[in-house]
């Protein structure tokens, strides 16, 4: 969906009648809105194409808010919403993000992070084996003959496996978001610098209109 000034004035006409004397951003906070929804929109398209967050619980969370004065566009997302478009290096291995600023130090996991792994795999969206990955870590030493006080289930164990794997391996780049703001905002300061003369514009046919 373009960004269309003339909606965005269209729909600012209709609220001058309960305009005040002070000057408000109309067609501007319009425009925002278009900004936001086109953002979503496309940032939904590339996750879906790159096949981000399978939960579908980080794309569920992207919400653009324009602020009660319109002169703001604030976009809120899960905090991790940037590992996944810098990557993450790996413990042992950079490969799949070698120029993020992110990185794994340790192979441990959250109880939410654990939780939400075992919830994704337990979906079905994700196919893990609980294998010889597993030794490096110590897991699955049950095999050898030590003895745990509480066996894991086979789904803890896979937990386990994918854990090490994300962890060992790092989170792969995927610019997903790098990408959108890029397409979305290419014409941000043009349009931006029009709405604000349109709402110049109308502030003074409303103030002319009330002598």
């Amino acid at each position: 969906m373009p960004i269309s000034l003339n909606a965005a004035r269209d729909k600012a006409i209709g609220k001058i009648g309960s305009s005040k004397d002070q000057f408000e951003f109309f067609v501007a906070s319009n425009v925002l809105e278009q900004y936001g929804v086109e953002f979503k929109k496309v940032l939904e398209d590339l996750m879906k194409q790159r096949q981000i967050s399978a939960s579908g619980e980080l794309a569920d969370s992207i919400n653009p808010i324009v602020d009660s004065e319109g002169k703001k566009l604030t976009i809120t997302m899960l905090d991790y919403y940037d590992f996944v478009n810098e990557g993450v290096k790996g413990v042992k291995s950079s490969k799949n993000a070698s120029t993020s600023p992110y990185s794994f130090k340790n192979y441990g996991m959250s109880a939410d992070g654990r939780a939400s792994i075992k919830k994704y795999i337990s979906s079905g969206k994700a196919k893990v084996s609980a294998t010889e990955g597993d030794k490096a870590r110590g897991i699955g030493l049950e095999r050898k003959g030590v003895k745990f006080a509480k066996k894991k289930s086979l789904i803890d164990r896979q937990v386990d496996t994918l854990i090490y794997n994300i962890k060992k391996y790092g989170i792969k780049k995927t610019d997903y978001f790098t990408d959108a703001f890029e397409k979305v905002f290419a014409n941000w300061e043009q349009d931006m610098a029009e709405a604000m003369g349109e709402d110049v514009a109308l502030s003074l046919q409303l103030k002319s209109s009330k002598k």
